[in-house]
């Protein structure tokens, strides 16, 4: 029995140290963006364009594009918060990255025009 208790102790010393507390993530842009445009064809017909962000809180997220409800456009994102700006960036696509601010529920880019609105 005593050849045994060095080793449990061993054991439950490196369970505990190893252990580590998780980093919680809680943005408020943590959540799904939409923004909808509606506009006119050559045709005379009306396009319906929406856009959705997906931000999860390990900096990732993923994006959709449809056209009248088919899907166009789907990539994943990076994105990073300095001071209250947000960078959205698209790895791997000619995608220009979206920089914004956060302004009570909507994505605001530099300019002021909406990015986007939480849903």
């Amino acid at each position: 029995m005593k050849k045994h208790s060095p080793f449990i102790a061993l054991c439950a010393m490196l369970l505990f140290a190893s252990c580590s507390k998780t980093t919680v993530n809680n943005d408020p842009v943590i959540g799904i963006w939409t923004n909808t445009i509606e506009s006119n064809s050559v045709n005379q017909k009306i396009i319906k364009t929406e856009s959705e962000w997906i931000f999860n809180d390990a900096y990732l997220g993923r994006y959709h594009q449809y056209e009248n409800k088919g899907l166009t456009v789907q990539t994943d994102f990076s994105w990073k918060k300095t001071d209250e700006t947000y960078t959205i960036s698209y790895p791997g696509t000619d995608m220009p990255d979206d920089i914004v601010i956060l302004v009570q529920s909507t994505l605001q880019e530099t300019d002021g025009a909406i990015l986007a609105e939480r849903q």
